[in-house]
């Protein structure tokens, strides 16, 4: 079922039947009985044919006391992507991997290759090391000697690259993996005062090494300290 919400998920707009019976290599009359289930139960939003993720979900992590992603609507990511003139994405956290959940302002080529990996593991993107900086610091330690397991100084790094977005409030860096040779920035979102998810921007325009314009930073802090209150 798992494999399932996240298929949903993946895309903005919701999965169809069988695009989420692809996902999870299973007939599409098998997982029609799932997927019937999970609307019933709230897990899985049913419109127009296409399936979204319901509200269990995030009501499931509300009485657990992990509090959800900030809302942040849809046409509120196209507007912040129209003001600074780049994709914008929003993230939280899935285990130990960034997960990005909505999208605006991506290009063709951008919007495919989110949709093919929506999730990255957390010290590979400008989004997932805000959420690192931000985990309790045994949590922290033990991702960062996880990634870089047979080298101590390199996961060091790391934990310091962690402080010092901490003090600076966001990150500026390697895209990553999920878009070879496009810088990002990244901000925390906040929710009862916890680090829920990053809003991030990309840029392919500068090429490995550049920097995103200091007033794209400035326009994601304020725009994320609004959504966090």
């Amino acid at each position: 079922m798992a494999g399932l919400l996240e298929a949903a998920a993946r895309r903005p707009g919701g999965s169809t039947l069988s695009g989420m019976a692809r996902a999870v290599r299973a007939p599409v009359s098998s997982v029609q009985k799932l997927v019937d289930g999970l609307v019933a139960t709230g897990y899985l939003d049913e419109r127009d044919r296409r399936y979204t993720l319901g509200p269990a979900p995030w009501m499931l992590a509300a009485r657990a006391g992990a509090p959800p992603v900030p809302a942040v609507p849809a046409d509120a990511l196209v507007h912040l992507s129209g003001i600074v003139g780049l994709p914008v994405l929003l993230a939280a956290r899935v285990g130990d991997d960034a997960v990005y959940l909505d999208w605006a302002g991506a290009d063709e080529a951008f919007d495919v290759a989110l949709s093919a990996r929506v999730r990255a593991p957390l010290p590979d993107t400008a989004a997932g090391r805000v959420l690192l900086a931000h985990l309790p610091t045994a949590e922290r330690k033990r991702i960062a000697l996880a990634a870089h397991e047979v080298d101590p100084a390199a996961a060091a790094a790391l934990l310091d690259d962690c402080r010092r977005i901490r003090e600076e409030g966001h990150e500026r860096g390697e895209s990553g993996a999920l878009l070879p040779g496009a810088v990002a920035v990244a901000v925390p979102l906040r929710s009862g005062g916890r680090v829920t998810g990053a809003l991030s921007a990309a840029d392919r325009r500068t090429g490995p090494g550049g920097r995103v314009p200091p007033a794209v930073t400035a326009a994601l802090v304020d725009t994320a300290e609004a959504w966090s209150s």
